[in-house]
């Protein structure tokens, strides 16, 4: 088990926890990190490029908040690479590869969350997420542990705001306590992200988090 993993665990023990966010991609949901160097080659641009071009991409915090679509960032990303040298075609290849590369899910934190849930926690996942996400969830086999109606995927789409801003972490705790059917204090919710800035985000809140350090199983 990861150490971030046991922190969770030991989170869970020694406090008042009523429910479990976990974070999606880094954390549960993890991808080939050579892909952003293949989509470089693909286009013909500078190492970095392709990354900066797709995750970097201004509009991709509109998208996360619910005020654009996963395909005009897709536009958007192509164009970028075209102004960064790319051939169109080129371009659309790499956006197409981007799009098709796999990604798998982390069945140690899978497993934990699982276990957790079984105890009599809320376990729920947070997210990022644009408006493809539960597409790309239900495609990895994740729509039982979503719960009907995808009730516990806390898409920041769907929520208007994102992390790290506070709004973000206000409405996920309203959804939760919306689901469960019960008032939680902040300090009873424990979450875990590999980001630094959204854990500090939480912690600023009044979440116990941890800083996730992953993947922790090989396949």
């Amino acid at each position: 088990m990861s150490t971030s993993l046991q922190q969770l665990r030991d989170l869970v023990r020694d406090h008042d926890i009523r429910a479990v966010v976990s974070d999606l991609d880094g954390v549960l949901r993890v991808f080939d990190g050579a892909l952003w160097a293949e989509l470089d080659e693909i286009t013909g641009t500078p190492a970095g490029t392709a990354y900066h071009a797709v995750l970097g991409h201004p509009f991709l915090d509109e998208v996360v908040r619910g005020r654009g679509t996963h395909r005009q960032w897709r536009e958007r990303s192509a164009s970028a690479l075209v102004a960064a040298g790319s051939s169109p075609q080129a371009a659309d290849a790499a956006i197409a590869a981007w799009l098709a590369s796999p990604s798998r899910i982390d069945r140690a934190v899978l497993e934990q969350l699982d276990a957790l849930r079984g105890s009599g926690l809320g376990v729920f996942v947070l997210t990022n997420g644009t408006d493809r996400v539960p597409e790309e969830l239900d495609g990895l086999g994740m729509t039982p542990f979503l719960g009907p109606g995808r009730r516990f995927l806390l898409n920041s789409a769907d929520l208007g705001a994102a992390k790290p801003d506070r709004e973000a972490f206000a409405r996920a705790q309203t959804r939760i306590e919306q689901e469960l059917g019960a008032s939680l204090r902040p300090d009873q919710v424990a979450f875990l992200d590999d980001s630094t800035r959204h854990v500090r985000g939480a912690v600023r809140f009044g979440w116990r988090a941890v800083l996730h350090q992953g993947p922790t199983d090989a396949g």
